[in-house]
């Protein structure tokens, strides 16, 4: 039997992006309910479900008595049993072995036949609706465990299987009602409850999801689901000081993930907490276990911009250190422009153009570095090289913009006012900004005061 594990919203750096599917808890699957449930005594009710003839009674009671020792003859011995006249009820049980052996699409065959022949059989749209849940078929699972709750089934394990299906499907509103049917019949169950949190989450109904935890809390202070699940919440909710006092829970608890490590250098770093920060997003690349390259540069990307130069620049050398070689192109691009701008904010001028100058041979259309490198350029008066690189970092649609205003700068303190209000109209044509229209309508006028006294 396929055993899943429930995963929550990863960080809410996270809210930013595709959050991960919810899962079933192995708890789900092993929960004597859903043993009971499931897999039941072999035996029909008669007033709802399939007659069983006198011969295949005694054909249910040998399987039953083999199946106890050996499950696989008990299924070989009652395959042979079984024809289009056969009672429904021999489909069922051979359905229920096979699931007790994981041949998931044989069960599902077999419980689909039962269906077939007695098309009111609940049990049989309940099994096919969770076998149909194990082989990911969550739409048809979906159709099968509704029909089997029409027929009467009024079990908590089939609201949660149902709600489980519904979020997954982003059918958030059938989800949330399916797991509060299946709180109100299994009220311990952390599937219903988490799920239920989860249906909240998706629909941005945090205050009551804040609500749902801190009750769940108050039962079961230790719940790391719970204390993740509220850190999150109170993110959305703005409530950073909160946040950071349920994910500091989590790692007194031993519990924190090392996502979470970066969630809370965020929250530190957020709240002007700058040596906290750093503590935490030091103590994440330490840990065994690596998230991707790209969220440590994130790292080193954010100690820059907040002027911790050092701090950024050390990050980067453990990085390199660390991950040895074992990144892209890109990333190595991205680290070594990273260490570019170090250089330069702090007065190494030419160890930035050194790096620079190696990265273009590289990444020849690099918009980044060749603005860096124009701008070095231009600080040492070399006016020519620097429109060279200024030119060069507006062909990069996302370095268009600034290029083309240093570049103007750099001839309007020439007095080429023409050619600076082309460059002018060309960046407010790529991207409309107000500061430049009213920089723009200055040289204009300077362009006209020029001509006047010439």
């Amino acid at each position: 039997m396929k055993v899943y594990t429930f995963f929550f919203f990863s960080v809410f750096i996270s809210l930013h992006g595709q959050a991960p599917k919810p899962e079933l808890t192995q708890d789900f699957w092993n929960n004597p309910s859903f043993v009971r449930s499931f897999m039941g005594d072999y035996g029909f009710r008669s007033d709802i479900e399939p007659r069983v003839s006198k011969s295949e009674q005694n054909v249910l009671g040998e399987v039953i008595a083999k199946a106890e020792n050996q499950l696989e003859e008990a299924i070989t011995y009652l395959e042979k049993k079984l024809d289009e006249k056969s009672s429904p009820a021999l489909d069922y049980a051979l359905g229920t072995m096979y699931y007790q052996i994981s041949r998931l699409s044989a069960a599902q065959g077999a419980y689909k036949k039962a269906i077939d022949k007695f098309p009111t059989f609940l049990r049989a749209h309940k099994n096919l609706g969770l076998v149909l849940l194990n082989l990911g078929n969550l739409d048809q699972a979906s159709k099968s465990l509704t029909k089997a709750i029409s027929l009467g089934d009024g079990d908590g394990i089939t609201y949660i299987a149902l709600g489980y299906c519904h979020l997954s499907l982003e059918r958030y509103l059938s989800a949330e009602n399916a797991y509060r049917m299946g709180m109100l019949l299994l009220p311990d169950s952390k599937d219903a409850r988490n799920g239920l949190v989860n249906c909240f989450l998706y629909t941005e109904r945090f205050p009551e999801a804040l609500a749902l935890l801190d009750e769940l809390l108050h039962q079961d202070p230790q719940d790391t689901f719970c204390h993740r699940a509220r850190a999150e919440v109170l993110q959305a909710l703005k409530k950073e000081k909160k946040a950071v006092v349920s994910l500091e829970t989590l790692k007194r608890m031993g519990k924190l993930k090392l996502a979470d490590y970066m969630v809370l250098g965020d929250l530190y770093h957020n709240l002007e907490l700058f040596d906290q920060s750093l503590r935490i997003y030091e103590e994440a690349i330490t840990k065994k276990n690596k998230l991707p390259l790209r969220s440590y540069v994130r790292v080193a990307r954010i100690l820059i911009s907040r002027g911790s130069y050092q701090d950024g620049f050390s990050y980067l050398e453990k990085i390199e250190k660390i991950f040895g070689k074992g990144y892209s192109d890109e990333d190595e691009k991205e680290i070594r422009l990273l260490q570019a701008e170090v250089m330069r904010a702090t007065g190494k001028d030419e160890d930035a153009h050194k790096i620079l100058t190696t990265l273009v041979t590289q990444h020849p259309l690099e918009g980044k570095a060749h603005l860096i490198l124009g701008q070095l350029a231009l600080n040492k008066q070399e006016f020519i090289e620097a429109g060279i690189r200024f030119d060069r970092a507006a062909q990069d649609p996302d370095y268009k913009t600034p290029a083309l205003l240093e570049h103007a700068r750099m001839l309007v303190s020439n007095q080429k006012y023409k050619k600076a209000i082309e460059l002018l109209e060309e960046a407010q044509a790529h991207e409309p900004q107000k500061r430049v229209e009213k920089y723009l309508g200055s040289i204009n006028n300077l362009l006209i005061s020029s001509r006047i006294r010439f």
